[in-house]
């Protein structure tokens, strides 16, 4: 619980988007780039949330339904062949429009990877930090 009384402040803070599921195109044999497949996105947003936490007010906060908003128009933009290269379109779309955020963590997972093998999803995970 925020205590407005005392000298405590927030100085840093994550934004979390689990399990986010979305159909696209990535992938290097020709069946995922035709039919498409599912893929669960994990997001870790690390910024400043102490205005947001202040303030009570949205426009002081980074918008969850935003975050996914972008995060579906870069993932499921132009196939990619590599899930890393997919994860990275993600974060470079959310770092230029999220000013406040700081670092992105991003997990990608294909559901049902062309692999002969059972397994409930293969996938990556990279960390973006503004400036790099």
């Amino acid at each position: 619980m925020n205590n407005r009384g005392s000298d405590s402040r927030i100085c840093r803070g994550k934004v979390l988007i689990e399990r986010l599921e979305l159909r696209a195109f990535h992938g290097c044999f020709p069946h995922e780039r035709q039919y498409g497949q599912m893929f669960e996105i994990d997001l870790d947003l690390t910024a400043d949330l102490s205005e947001a936490a202040a303030s009570d007010n949205l426009s002081a906060a980074i918008d969850y339904g935003e975050v996914v908003a972008v995060t579906q128009k870069a993932f499921c933009g132009a196939p990619r062949h590599l899930v890393e290269a997919a994860a990275f379109d993600i974060a470079r779309a959310l770092l230029e429009t999220f000013a406040r955020i700081e670092s992105v963590a991003v997990r990608v997972i294909k559901l049902a990877p062309p692999i002969p093998a059972k397994l409930r999803g293969a996938g990556v995970e990279i960390e973006v930090k503004r400036g790099e």
